[in-house]
């Protein structure tokens, strides 16, 4: 068969929502792509030849773009996520670190004593409510297991939806101990596969530890967790057992589930770990703030959807990252503009093309700057903007510096604000409302008004509060990747500016211990007097300001310094304010709400009420919406599902129906071929979830409403 030509491979067809499915017949063409090849036995299929030759999947064809931009488009997200993947990786190993070494020292230490004692060692590991998301841990463990338990120590990981009765669970445990992928004897019974195990053991020779872990312990049948304790029990003098329990309630009310004769086979320590919610956060302090996510920025309103879905929906942290990287997927694949992020934004100007730049003038933010420079005077530079392409290519090619310039301005920004620990929101709330308000600690309310919180601080709290700022600008933050600017002149000259404040306020400390009085403010507590007076025997309380001393008066002066130069050099602009800030930003909502949370049931809806806007037929194009006979069965019962009440009596449904499909309508379809298609509908919106057999009436269906 000859190779189909590339300019094939890219038809009208493709773009279709939807496509008619009509069986192959006999009399096809064997040529024909929907023809059925009648295979020899024992002989492979015939594979059509195709071309290996064809256009980037990236490429935007009705945009006219060019091969090399759908290239360099699709390189630069290949280069892009698996440098955010790596890091997060990364971050979800350091966060188990702790628990997967207390749990390693607990299964090798005092092994013989446990042993001697003829129990079994268990592991309680509380891992919350956010079981589902505990994957990752189980997975951790039995590979640090694996590796650290002596002479080949086995981890056998069970699922309470994979094991349903004892016999199913010895099957997965011999299955897996043994490392053979076959299905084993139906007949054998349980002792035949206790005696498999231990054969395949003692064969093997050696005295090794098989470590069974329930993952969601309390899904798990109570009776059938005691079997398989019991049986393990029994088999301690020969192969040691030792068992994990994932739990998301308590050890407490755990035990309480079990038979006590259970419990005292049991020698178990309880190992918390780190909270889905502190996971994430760590996460996203790397993977969408920190440094590493140079190339694209998840805008403020997509972010703040994706962490209300973890915590609503108790999704795991692998859900968010899967979130992230759709969102990647859409911008580069999808965005034309994103070859302007290849090579950090240092591309040759020549590869963009009139259709580039005709996208960039439609965008917002350029709208915006240039009303902002028409409204500054700056006539010659909009009027470039609009007319002068070249003019326009430089532009946009200098805003990579820029980008780099205010993500680093930011990150500081954040870097301090969170260095002085007075805010009590987190850091995910912070970064949000830093990318979408700016930060300015005049705001109030706001996550950021620290105002208070740093007026009323004390001198030991002012001079420690100091501390950690110039500490954050001398380390910076690991925790995003971003290192220290100590040694950028304005930098140090803020230091310098931190040190003498310092320096002032310790002087004044010791001034007043000196004199025996402490040190205030006149924004302290200590400043705020309460005076009584009486008159005409009545009395009245008034609220009055403390002398304060001179140290007082210069400690007060100090505060208001400290504050309005923090203030200065944590000021930040949103993001909004860049010049073509959407080109590197990511804040659309419908398409990762369309994969993510999807709503099958407007979808059905739609395609019954309109099924023209998907199968494009002519028969449904004369309907527009409405309800016809030239319909398909499921759609016209749709439409008169939708007229008819709570309780639908299915004689008066057919009797309707065949009114307008019956042999007197011009449709003319008889009674036997309408009744089988009435059925065939009928099942149709019951699979769909739109009605049920109704319990109060035989001979009716009831509704049922999609959430």
């Amino acid at each position: 068969m000859a190779e189909i030509d590339d300019t094939s491979l890219f038809q009208e067809d493709d773009h279709r929502v939807a496509y008619i499915f009509t069986p192959p017949t006999t009399s096809t063409s064997a040529t024909s792509p929907t023809t059925t090849a009648k295979t020899t036995p024992g002989r492979p299929a015939k594979r059509r030849r195709v071309s290996k030759k064809g256009t980037p999947s990236s490429q935007r064809q009705n945009d006219g773009e060019s091969p090399q931009c759908a290239k360099l488009r699709k390189q630069t997200y290949e280069s892009a996520w698996p440098v955010l993947e790596q890091q997060i990786q990364t971050v979800l190993r350091d966060a188990n670190r702790q628990t997967l070494d207390e749990v390693v020292s607990f299964f090798n230490s005092d092994a013989q004593e446990k042993e001697g004692k003829g129990r079994i060692p268990a592991g309680f590991i509380i891992t919350g409510p956010n079981i589902a998301g505990q994957d990752l841990l189980f997975g951790q463990l039995g590979e640090a297991l694996t590796t650290t338990g002596g002479k080949g120590a086995r981890f056998i990981r069970l699922r309470a939806g994979e094991v349903g009765n004892l016999k199913g669970a010895l099957k997965k445990i011999v299955r897996e101990g043994m490392n053979t992928g076959g299905e084993g004897q139906e007949g054998e019974g349980q002792e035949g596969e206790e005696g498999a195990f231990g054969g395949e053991w003692k064969r093997e020779g050696g005295e090794r530890t098989v470590i069974v872990a329930f993952q969601d312990s309390e899904a798990f049948d109570t009776g059938l967790v005691g079997e398989l304790v019991g049986l393990f029990h029994s088999w301690q003098d020969r192969i040691q057992f030792s068992v994990l329990f994932g739990i998301a309630t308590s050890v407490e009310l755990f035990q309480a589930r079990l038979l006590k004769s259970t419990a005292r086979q049991l020698y178990g320590a309880q190992f918390d770990v780190v909270q889905a919610n502190a996971v994430l956060e760590s996460v996203i302090m790397a993977a969408v703030a920190g440094t590493k996510a140079r190339h694209l920025r998840i805008g403020p309103g997509l972010l703040r959807k994706l962490v209300r879905r973890q915590q609503e929906h108790v999704a795991g942290v692998g859900a968010f990252v899967s979130s992230l990287k759709y969102a990647y997927m859409n911008h580069f694949y999808a965005n034309p503009l994103s070859v302007l992020l290849a090579n950090d934004g240092k591309i040759d100007k020549e590869i963009l093309q009139p259709e580039h730049l005709e996208a960039v003038r439609m965008l917002e933010s350029f709208k915006s700057h240039v009303e902002l420079a028409v409204e500054a005077g700056q006539l010659g530079h909009a009027q470039k903007l609009l007319d002068d392409d070249e003019y326009l290519k430089n532009q946009v090619l200098e805003q990579a510096d820029k980008r780099q310039k205010y993500m680093e301005s930011l990150l500081r920004s954040l870097a301090l604000v969170t260095a002085t620990e007075l805010s009590k929101r987190s850091f995910i709330e912070l970064y949000e409302t830093a990318l979408e308000e700016g930060i300015s600690l005049d705001q109030s309310p706001g996550p950021f008004d620290l105002g208070d919180a740093i007026k009323r601080s004390n001198p030991e709290e002012l001079i420690n509060l100091i501390d950690r700022v110039v500490n954050a600008i001398e380390d910076g933050n690991p925790s995003f990747g971003l290192e220290g600017w100590a040694s950028d002149p304005d930098a140090e000259a803020a230091i310098e500016n931190f040190k003498e404040l310092r320096f002032d306020v310790e002087r004044l400390l010791a001034e007043s211990k000196e004199k025996g009085a402490s040190l205030k403010s006149k924004y302290s507590s200590q400043s705020k007097v309460l005076r009584t007076t009486v008159v005409a025997q009545k009395v009245q309380l008034s609220r009055d300001t403390a002398t304060l001393t001179e140290e007082d008066n210069a400690f007060t002066e100090a505060i208001d310094a400290f504050f309005g130069f923090f203030s200065r050099i944590v000021d930040c602009e949103p993001l909004s304010s860049l010049f073509l800030h959407k080109i590197w930003q990511y804040d659309y909502h419908l398409p990762y709400e369309d994969v993510f949370v999807p709503r099958p049931g407007g979808t059905f809806a739609r395609a019954l009420s309109r099924p023209h806007d998907y199968l494009g037929c002519a028969c449904c194009d004369k309907a527009n919406g409405s309800l016809a006979g030239t319909l398909p069965a499921t759609s016209i019962l749709y439409h008169l599902y939708s007229e008819a009440g709570a309780l639908i009596n299915v004689a008066d449904l057919w009797v309707a129906y065949y009114a307008l499909v019956g042999e007197e309508s011009e449709i003319g379809m008889d009674e036997r071929s309408a009744l089988v298609l009435f059925y065939r509908g009928l099942a149709e919106l019951r699979a769909m979830g739109f009605v049920k057999q109704s319990k109060k009436k035989a001979d009716h269906i009831a509704k049922l409403k999609w959430l």
